[in-house]
Formats: structure tokens, sequence, C-alpha cells
């Protein structure tokens, strides 16, 4: 003898199966982590130029020779990184990631104000590449750092 017949429907997946919401989760993540793979390299760089801009702005603060500076700082950014790249003659060379010329790079003074500031600014290109899909993209990552001038007082030496 078996007991009344339920009005339950049965479960349309069973235990350990697969379903839409998993499946779009599972996209989720793979198209984020993809996204992470090209992209994270891409920031980590640019924080790096940020923090080189930072440096040479600090140094700035007793050396005042800013041609100096600006040629220097524009040499350690393309020290940061090379890519693979191909010349005219399609061989494979490698080439700095960052590429910014002195002339691209704004240096300015301002002793007028108060406190005295520097600002430095630039634009650079990076180019993008998508694995898989064989995509590649030109994109544009601006600096514009502002800097207080005025040296650190350390109080009364001792």
């Amino acid at each position: 003898m078996s007991g009344p017949a339920s009005s339950r429907r049965p479960r349309r997946v069973a235990r350990g199966g697969i379903s839409w919401v998993t499946l779009l989760l599972l996209a989720i993540v793979a198209g984020a982590s993809y996204l992470a793979w090209v992209w994270l390299p891409l920031q980590f760089d640019h924080y790096t130029v940020r923090q080189v801009v930072r440096d040479y702005m600090n140094q700035a603060i007793k050396n005042p020779d800013d041609a100096y500076l600006v040629r220097q700082m524009c040499l350690k950014l393309q020290s940061l990184r090379a890519v693979d790249s191909v010349d005219a003659a399609g061989r494979p060379v490698r080439i700095p990631a960052v590429m910014v010329e002195e002339r691209q790079v704004t240096w300015e003074r301002d002793r007028n104000r108060r406190p005295p500031t520097l600002r430095v600014a630039f634009d650079y290109e990076r180019q993008v590449i998508y694995p898989f899909i064989d995509r590649v993209e030109q994109r544009v990552f601006s600096v514009d750092e502002t800097n207080d001038m005025t040296p650190a007082d350390w109080g009364p030496p001792r």
C-alpha cells in the first residue's frame, strides 16, 4: 500500500545538475577573469608611472634643474617594462611599454602661488591586446599631478 499521491511537482534539475543560473554565474566569473587578465597589468603599470612622476616631483623640491629632471623621468618611464613588437623589417623586437618624450611633458613650476606648486602632465598610449579574440586597441592614459613645493620643516635642528 502506498500513501496518497503528492501534489508537488518533481524537481526539474536533480541535485548536482547545472542550471541556467549556474551557467550565468560561470560566464560572469570567466568574463571578469579575462578582463582582469588583460587590464590589470596595464593598471599596475599606470600606477607605477604615477609613482615615478611623484618621485621626480619630490626631487624637484631640492633640484631646480627642470630639464634634467624631465629627461631622467622620461628615461625611467621607458625602463619600467618592455613589450614584444615587430619592427619595420618584420623582426620581433622589445620596445618600452611606456614611451614618453620630453616634449610631451608639461612641467610647470608656479613660484608665485602660496604654497609654490609643481604641475606635471602628459598622456601616453598603450596597446591593449585581447588574446583569443585577436583584437588590439590603442588606449590613452593620462597623468596630471600637482605637488606642493614647500620644503619640509622638521623643526629646529638638534
